[in-house]
């Protein structure tokens, strides 16, 4: 799906999702699961890191349904049977979607969902500043992310090369990256900053709408599969439904 185009695989992806959401029992959460494993068939290569972000949603799971049955039980009348199978029913609807969105940022990089929105908008010729702003602002949180994640990386791969924590207990480890949290956040801001000083020294602002180096053009047969997936997903979850 990697030659598909961004706003066509986004639609596709979110549609699944809010499909999932409102499938109501366990019937169409196995055919929604067959449908993710088709789409996996054609992602193999991904499959593992999408594995690897989905563990710590099952490892914590237990504990969630812990908690939600200990609320349910004095908030609610239902009996224990139906706390569980809504809890679980829950738990699979979740994963799904979250595998499905997972997949969309594993095989379409976020930063193309940024570049076809901008291409778009350069058609409307409109010199709105709030847009430029807005996706200027997408595109720097967009990046935020990634770049924290790879930074606390380093800085927890550094301790553990140099042994700095191997006879600390887990009170001890969590006080450190307590500390160590509010240095990496203030780095990403000022580096933020700089990106900003940057930017209005390169002459942002003074023309709208800012022009896109590489445009993704998005045309009338893109918007024709786009009407073809809702479809698709409308006689599917109404088939589900029954």
């Amino acid at each position: 799906m990697k030659s598909v185009h961004p706003v066509v695989s986004f639609w596709f992806f979110l549609g699944f999702s809010i499909s999932i959401l409102f499938t109501k029992n366990y019937y169409g959460c196995c055919l929604y699961f067959l449908l993710l494993l088709v789409i996996a068939f054609f992602n193999f290569k991904v499959l593992i890191s999408i594995l690897k972000k989905l563990k710590p949603f099952i490892y914590y799971f237990p504990i969630v349904l812990c908690i939600y049955i200990f609320f349910s039980i004095f908030l609610t009348t239902n009996s224990l049977v139906i706390i569980m199978n809504e809890a679980l029913l829950g738990f699979i609807k979740l994963i799904l979607m979250l595998t499905g969105m997972m997949y969309f940022f594993e095989i379409k990089p976020s930063k193309d969902l940024v570049i076809i929105l901008r291409s778009i908008w350069v058609r409307f010729d409109l010199p709105w500043k709030w847009v430029e702003n807005f996706f200027l602002f997408l595109s720097l949180t967009l990046r935020f992310y990634p770049t924290f994640q790879s930074n606390w990386n380093s800085v927890r791969n550094y301790h553990r090369t140099l042994g700095l924590e191997s006879n600390f207990s887990n009170f001890k480890k969590l006080k450190n990256i307590a500390k160590e949290m509010p240095a990496l956040l203030i780095y990403q801001l000022r580096q933020a900053d700089d990106i900003s000083t940057a930017m209005n020294l390169r002459g942002y602002g003074k023309n709208f709408p800012r022009g896109v180096t590489n445009p993704i053009l998005f045309n009338f047969y893109h918007l024709i599969i786009i009407l073809c997936i809702t479809i698709f997903y409308y006689v599917f979850h109404h088939y589900v439904s029954l």
